[in-house]
């Protein structure tokens, strides 16, 4: 009794995969049919559900149980026998095999059972490939054979696979179509290399419950041009790659493809590479060197590199890898689709309106591609880039001596922090002007958009309230409060309650400023009322309330001695009524772009009260963001990029 040089059960265990799934299976014996030189294969698929039908209907779908594939190649002959017996045979390894692919099978199935009729050894031999397998239990039956033909019959589940008690159902679906196309995709690179030999592969898959049909020909194959060229390492390496492409002027999308020994392994999405030809155009990209063959797994769905790390073993990484790639893909693009230029500015034009303070750090040749490659894909790298230069410009405080190039870093770092900082003001305005046009009515939320109820601070910094929207000049406050109580604000500022009628109020917004450094205990100081946009009824009366309310706030803080100067503002949305109303009361319109802004002065308080408008609120505080995001964007690079290409279009 020969047992198989190897412990089967722990190469499955230990060397296959749990990952891999009946499709692993039927790639991998599909393969090994064209490796045999076989021309017509057939892989009939069979389920044992017992599905519920209405007509033509099923109320479930089907799953594989049964695989069967059969072959006209050259089968068992004593020399692929002899390599079939031994673990990771040198047997047609130039062809990329490593002697271990049928033990994916076990991982899937308990057995395969092997038939094969040999012309010319006339014999028909047979033998069960399992757990305990013996390279001597092989059946040979002497009989007149016409044709070779080798059959390979898996039909017992594994229970880690399929175990209907456990609840545990890893079948794949039986749809004939997706399974060729799935195929199709694999073996695009082992049927292209065949094809370039004059040799022509049909495959036909079959569903057994209904008969259908569909094939791979080699009309499906198609006819790809090549484009090599070398990545160099980090260690100053060079190695060949070679990228197999097809692109042609009709609807069907992108399939690209690491490729290992003429054999697909996974898609360029899956190490970052997330590209796609525009619409109405479809082709295939495949990547192939003897890098990467050195560096696939054992089942051929993954390689052993690192996304950025590199290693003695592992010099190249998939970001070298893809950097270089990008530089080729952006030549081959430009050469077959016409506006990939104009895909190209539009993309970065994109990025350039949501992130503007993002723009300076978009690397070149993702310029060259963007119009192909995912947007959140080109930002993420962006905001890395970005983040990097922050850390290098920290790391780098303090130093005695700055080069040109640290200063030029330094510098445009603080440039685009500062348009990052006025992008998020942008959003903040949106959110606003949201508000305002579904009038929103929770006074809460449209509060704590301006500044947290119920906090106080003496030290503004970015991202700590929106105080700004009120005016820029309000973020230079030496202290400021939301919705506290006037006797806890005048504590805060070194003084007393006593005298004061209204200690218990909480005025919306008290901010205070010092700027006189001979007399900082000097205060100015800005008293903020938020009216919500709109009130079911009597909205003019309930807004104008607020005008009582400041009147309050101002005659408690008037009292004070540190309390030089006191502006007082409502802000609410101004309708036709609340217009009125104020227009009755003796206020009188400023000029605004927007809608007007409403003033009066109270002599015997000494103050100006001004009403105004959401609208007009968010109408300046747009126009201050535009004009410095307008200032920022022409002197940005991609800014710059875009006009020099606009101008070369323009005197080609």
């Amino acid at each position: 009794m020969s047992k198989m040089f190897a412990e089967i059960r722990r190469i499955v265990d230990e060397d296959i995969s749990i990952r891999v799934s009946q499709y692993d299976v039927i790639f991998e014996a599909l393969t090994n049919a064209i490796h045999a030189n076989a021309t017509s294969i057939e892989c009939s698929l069979d389920t044992h559900d017992n599905l519920i039908a209405d007509g033509e209907r099923t109320f479930a779908k089907k799953r594989v149980d049964s695989i069967i594939i059969s072959d006209n190649g050259d089968g068992l002959n004593d020399r692929n026998y002899d390599s079939f017996c031994k673990y990771r045979s040198d047997h047609k390894k130039e062809l990329g095999c490593k002697g271990v692919g049928r033990f994916v099978f076990l991982k899937v199935y308990d057995y395969a059972l092997y038939n094969s009729t040999l012309v010319h050894e006339q014999e028909v031999r047979s033998f069960k490939f399992d757990f305990d397998f013996d390279v001597d239990n092989i059946k040979k039956e002497k009989s007149e054979i016409s044709t070779n033909q080798t059959t390979l019959t898996l039909t017992h589940l594994s229970k880690n696979y399929y175990n209907p008690d456990r609840h545990t159902d890893r079948r794949i679906e039986l749809d004939l179509t997706n399974i060729r196309d799935r195929a199709l995709i694999n073996l695009i690179p082992t049927l292209y290399f065949y094809k370039k030999k004059g040799t022509e592969i049909v495959i036909n898959f079959k569903d057994t419950t209904t008969g259908d049909v569909l094939s791979i020909t080699p009309q499906d194959v198609p006819d790809f041009q090549i484009e090599n060229f070398d990545i160099e390492s980090r260690y100053g390496e060079k190695f060949k790659f070679t990228l197999s492409y097809y692109i042609e002027n009709s609807r069907g999308g992108l399939h690209a493809f690491y490729c290992a020994n003429n054999r697909t392994v996974c898609t360029f999405s899956e190490k970052e590479m997330k590209i796609a030809l525009p619409i109405g155009y479809k082709g295939f990209l495949l990547l192939e060197s003897r890098y990467l063959d050195d560096r696939v797994n054992n089942e051929r769905n993954d390689f052993t590199l690192f996304p950025v790390r590199t290693d003695m073993f592992n010099t190249l990484s998939w970001e070298l890898i893809n950097e270089e790639l990008k530089t080729v893909i952006s030549k081959l693009l430009k050469s077959d689709i016409p506006n990939t230029e104009e895909l190209n500015k539009a993309k970065i034009k994109q990025i350039s309106e949501e992130r503007p303070y993002l723009t300076d750090y978009i690397e070149q040749n993702d310029v060259d591609i963007a119009g192909f490659i995912d947007k959140a894909q080109l930002i993420e790298k962006a905001k890395k880039r970005f983040d990097t230069a922050k850390e290098n410009v920290l790391t780098n405080a303090g130093k005695q001596k700055y080069t040109d190039q640290e200063l030029r870093e330094a510098i445009d770092l603080a440039q685009n922090e500062l348009v990052s900082y006025i992008n998020d003001r942008v959003q903040i305005i949106e959110r606003l002007k949201s508000m305002v046009d579904k009038k929103e009515r929770v006074e809460e939320i449209i509060h704590n958009l301006f500044m947290q109820k119920h906090t106080d601070d003496d030290y503004f910094h970015v991202g700590k309230n929106n105080l700004w929207l009120l005016d820029d000049r309000f973020t230079t406050y030496s202290y400021a409060a939301s919705d506290k109580r006037i006797k806890d604000v005048l504590s805060a500022i070194g003084e007393d309650s006593e005298g004061v009628g209204v200690p218990n109020d909480k005025p919306d917004l008290s901010i205070f400023f010092s700027h006189n450094p001979d007399k900082p205990e000097r205060l100015k100081s800005v008293l903020v009322e938020i009216k919500p946009f709109d009130y079911q009824s009597k909205s003019d009366r309930k807004k104008y309330a607020g005008i009582q309310q400041l009147i309050d706030y101002v005659k408690a803080f008037k009292r004070k001695e540190n309390i030089e100067e006191l502006y007082a503002f409502l802000m609410t949305d101004i309708d036709a009524k609340l217009a009125e109303r104020l227009t009755d009361n003796d206020f009188n319109t400023l000029f605004s772009l927007e809608h007007p802004i409403f003033h009066k002065y109270f002599k015997e308080l000494g103050i100006t009260i001004y009403v105004i408008s959401a609208t007009t609120l968010i109408k300046d505080a747009e126009a201050r963001n535009k004009v410095f995001l307008d200032t920022i964007k022409k002197q940005s690079r991609i800014h710059n990029l875009l006009k020099k290409s606009d101008t070369e279009e323009k005197e080609t």
